[in-house]
């Protein structure tokens, strides 16, 4: 398994950056556990300008050499400070003063987010450097988190465009900076994601290129192509079989509904969630959503429901043994994700063993197409949304879902295999 072999003289050199921790979302915790699976098999620095308590506490005890401000950075808020693109402006300055010393390394691991790609101008030419953009960000070049649970705008959207204006000029004239370098690679976190790059920043997809496979290059070594490079589980999180301490943790958590769906995110335009309840109207069947959301638009999806007569259940934080119980005990994994960039939570389904029932779109189409352990529905067709709540009742076919699902993920989306795609874009 990824980390069982030991970081000595020949261990490739890395350092993985990302601006900021402090949201602690699926990408940081993803970044989290690739430093824990790498830290005995690479040679490991972490530099970042907002590394949390709660994010050095998620490395469970595991200790890569950290390159960090010396004084806490305070990112600026505000609409001025997005129409001026202050944060990335006083990013790109804080890095300046980062000791990081560059020789110390190989390769460089940039993961998407914000004051990540500001620190470019920093790093030495000569060093390769992998950016993982798991979606272009979102907030500048679409608009589905500028709208409330609901779907109607937080503000008139010509307005939004607007003000982040000279943030996109940024966000482009970084990438454009990153495919100019010998070395350099730009991989999505899927094939959707791939594509999405090329229409974003303009960079060619090749819809042939396989999970980890480096791009093309010219004769100075610059990239031709996106790449992708998928996201994965840490297997020994997601249990076969429920043990002990799973079914003692059900006790920790709020009474459940009898039949329920689980779906994982938090509670918002982009995630789906009006559609998921809208789509259990008379299944007699509750949804248990994971994953937070403001006051506001918990109690909106709420109340939703009630209109609906659908039972809402909004968890608080979960331990991952209380995640695992909750979703063994669902009658399926939902998501109703607008465009999702990867769909991990139809891999987290299946490596349960519970059917994965997900919106016809986007990363989902990369990651289920694959397998038949579930289903990829049309946002809008109710009809068949029905069809397979009931479907993923019958205890054959759950089984039959189950028995495919697990083996895929397992050879798939562990981190074994996320490493060693990593370090073919490191060293190819």
């Amino acid at each position: 398994m990824a980390g069982t072999k030991k970081a000595g003289d020949n261990a490739v050199r890395v350092l993985i950056v990302r601006g900021s921790f402090a949201s602690l979302g699926g990408a940081e915790r993803e970044l989290l556990q690739l430093i824990r699976a790498t830290s005995e098999r690479w040679n490991l620095g972490v530099a970042s300008l907002d590394f949390t308590e709660d994010a050095s506490a998620l490395l469970e005890g595991v200790r890569p050499k950290m390159h960090l401000p010396s004084q806490p950075f305070i990112w600026p808020t505000g609409a001025l400070s997005e129409v001026t693109a202050s944060s990335s402006r006083r990013a790109q300055k804080a890095w300046e003063h980062v000791d990081i010393p560059w020789e110390d390394y190989d390769a460089v691991h940039l993961s998407v987010g914000k004051g990540t790609l500001e620190i470019l101008p920093q790093i030495p030419p000569h060093l390769p450097v992998h950016y993982h953009c798991l979606e272009p960000p979102r907030w500048l070049y679409e608009d589905v988190l500028h709208r409330r649970v609901d779907g109607t705008p937080k503000r008139p959207l010509w307005l939004t465009r607007t003000l982040f204006t000279v943030q996109r000029r940024r966000d482009r004239a970084y990438v454009k900076r990153l495919l100019q370098r010998p070395k350099a690679s730009l991989s999505g976190n899927s094939l959707w994601i791939q594509q999405r790059i090329e229409a974003i920043y303009g960079l060619p997809s090749d819809d042939g290129k396989t999970n980890g496979q480096p791009p093309k290059r010219d004769s100075n070594g610059r990239p031709l192509e996106a790449t992708h490079v998928m996201h994965v589980v840490e297997w020994k999180h997601w249990p076969k079989r429920a043990s002990k301490e799973e079914k003692s943790a059900l006790q920790s958590i709020p009474k459940l509904p009898g039949q329920y769906i689980v779906t994982v995110g938090q509670v918002s335009f982009v995630k789906g969630t009006w559609e998921t309840v809208k789509s259990l109207e008379k299944t007699g069947l509750a949804l248990v959503q994971v994953g937070g959301g403001s006051d506001e638009d918990k109690a909106a999806i709420v109340a939703e429901g009630k209109r609906l007569d659908v039972e809402v259940l909004c968890m608080p934080r979960l331990s991952q043994t209380a995640l695992c119980a909750l979703i063994r005990g669902a009658r399926a994994m939902v998501s109703h994700a607008r465009l999702e960039p990867f769909g991990l939570t139809p891999i987290e389904a299946m490596a349960i063993g519970i059917p994965a029932l997900m919106v016809d779109e986007g990363g989902f189409q990369c990651t289920m197409s694959p397998v038949d352990s579930g289903r990829l529905i049309a946002r809008n067709d109710m009809g068949e949304w029905k069809a397979a709540y009931l479907d993923a009742k019958d205890p054959e076919l759950r089984k039959k879902w189950a028995d495919n699902g697990r083996p895929y993920v397992e050879k798939n989306f562990t981190l074994d295999v996320q490493i060693k795609a990593l370090e073919r874009m490191f060293t190819e």
